[in-house]
């Protein structure tokens, strides 16, 4: 016992601070996230197609290799082929030649097209910084920054090389930022930079705090034998003890469900043999070589609704190149589809349709196939991805039990789940952010429940770091 009285008083004095900032930081993160630059927003700042603007643009060429978008740049037409997370190349969608780089004045009138306030101040930005921290940023450098002068004070990047908006924030957001997200997430550029070393440091810092919650739970189960609720008289121990008995377990899920956002659930932890794992995966990658003969303007001519029309993708769904039409709508496109040489509007896909590209794939798995009406744990509504409904549910009986939800519109994949990401779900999504379908459907008594629960766990960090200090005062005399 006195090994874990130790390792709890000499583990707490060290990161006592560190669980103040991280359950503080957790409240303000129930109301503001790290900012981030509005999808919808920039789709819908898109200038929409006509005839005029879309009959001599060229089809994409057979050497652009990755998912292929034609957009309207400021009143220009350009290919997006984006192929990795952040790798993406422009085209002129006129001659096909290759855009390398963005000018300070094109930048100019796009940030211009967004905000009817003037630039107080333009400025390029040559590495990462603390609102763009990750690494995969790098590939975009440089950024123009754009500081409006406006009642928000927000301030608009964009990169160079793609001419896009990267990130978009406001003074009301950077300073809960500071407060909030930076410190909860450790985002700090100088470390966030180097995602390998923010891995560790996140990963250590989290397996202190578990061995700190263990040994307190350890010492105050054992501490409260010894007589009534606590046998502690002093205010700052009584309380300390008193509310990590009672509240230390919520304490150690916090810790454990945060760790576990940091890698995902080893084979060995669910009960899968990693030499029977079948691979699954379900969309296609888009082959621009299929569809090299198909213009612009023909897909164009074969719309129902030409009017509105902000943005043309190409894809593989099926074996069939498809072509995704944008409206309004940025997450919904409607779907067309080469057959032969026609192209026609594709309706949305039939539960017989899934089962038959799924035999296809697989045919030596079964997989149980069903109409996904309602919103459950795991297929769940959010505000950063697209969840239709009903989706098509198909679960296979290979060694990972996976499931995948497929887009009846589209015919690709919404999530994939195996019983790993089933399991890590529960641990960190369900622990940590207490994602369950009732309590988000009933969001205010959710927001509650989290704050209640940071709450006691800042009183248990808050008299922690009180006895903290007088820990390193007794050593110091």
């Amino acid at each position: 016992m006195k090994l874990f009285i130790k390792l709890h008083s000499i583990i707490g004095s060290i990161l006592s601070i560190m669980f103040v900032i991280w359950f503080f930081s957790g409240i303000v993160l129930i109301f503001q996230g790290f900012p981030h630059a509005s999808k919808k927003e920039r789709f819908l700042n898109l200038s929409q197609f006509n005839k005029e603007n879309i009959q001599n643009i060229k089809s994409p060429s057979t050497q652009f290799k990755g998912n292929t978008t034609l957009e309207l740049y400021l009143g220009k037409a350009i290919y997006r082929v984006k192929n990795g997370r952040k790798t993406e190349k422009i085209y002129d969608a006129y001659s096909l030649k290759s855009i390398n780089s963005f000018s300070k004045a094109q930048a100019k009138k796009l940030v211009l097209s967004f905000t009817k306030d003037p630039i107080k101040d333009i400025s390029i930005e040559h590495d990462l910084n603390q609102w763009i921290p990750w690494s995969y940023y790098e590939a975009l450098l440089p950024f123009y920054k754009f500081s409006i002068d406006d009642s928000k004070h927000t301030e608009i990047f964009i990169s160079k090389k793609t001419g896009s908006i990267i990130q978009t924030t406001t003074r009301k957001k950077r300073l809960l930022s500071y407060i909030g997200a930076i410190p909860h997430w450790i985002y700090f550029v100088q470390l966030r930079r180097y995602r390998d070393a923010w891995g560790w440091v996140v990963i250590v810092l989290a397996s202190f705090g578990l061995i700190l919650s263990i040994s307190g739970i350890i010492v105050g189960i054992y501490r409260k034998k010894e007589k009534g609720i606590t046998p502690y008289k002093k205010f700052w121990f009584k309380w300390h003890h008193w509310f990590g008995f009672f509240f230390g377990i919520f304490v150690f899920t916090f810790i454990l469900s945060g760790l576990f956002s940091m890698f995902s659930i080893p084979n060995w932890m669910v009960g899968v043999n990693k030499h029977k794992i079948t691979s699954i995966n379900w969309d296609q990658k888009s082959k621009i070589d299929t569809s090299n003969n198909v213009s612009p303007i023909e897909i164009w001519n074969a719309l129902e609704n030409k009017e509105g029309v902000r943005k043309i993708e190409w894809h593989t769904v099926f074996d069939n190149p498809s072509y995704f039409i944008y409206y309004n709508n940025y997450q919904a496109p409607v779907v067309y589809k080469k057959i032969n040489d026609t192209i026609i509007k594709t309706n949305n896909f039939t539960l017989n349709d899934i089962k038959q590209r799924a035999n296809k794939l697989y045919p030596k798995l079964t997989a149980t196939i069903s109409v996904q009406n309602e919103y459950d744990n795991y297929y769940s509504g959010s505000s950063m991805y697209y969840w239709p409904k009903p989706a098509y549910k198909i679960e296979f009986n290979d060694e990972k039990h996976t499931w995948l939800y497929i887009n009846p519109a589209t015919g690709t994949l919404l999530k994939k789940y195996t019983k790993n990401s089933r399991l890590g779900r529960w641990i960190y999504s369900g622990l940590h952010t207490l994602n369950f379908q009732y309590l988000k459907e009933h969001n205010t008594l959710r927001i509650v429940i989290l704050i209640i629960l940071c709450l006691l766990g800042l009183v248990i960090s808050i008299s922690g770091l009180v006895l903290s200090k007088k820990f390193f005062t007794r050593r110091k005399k």
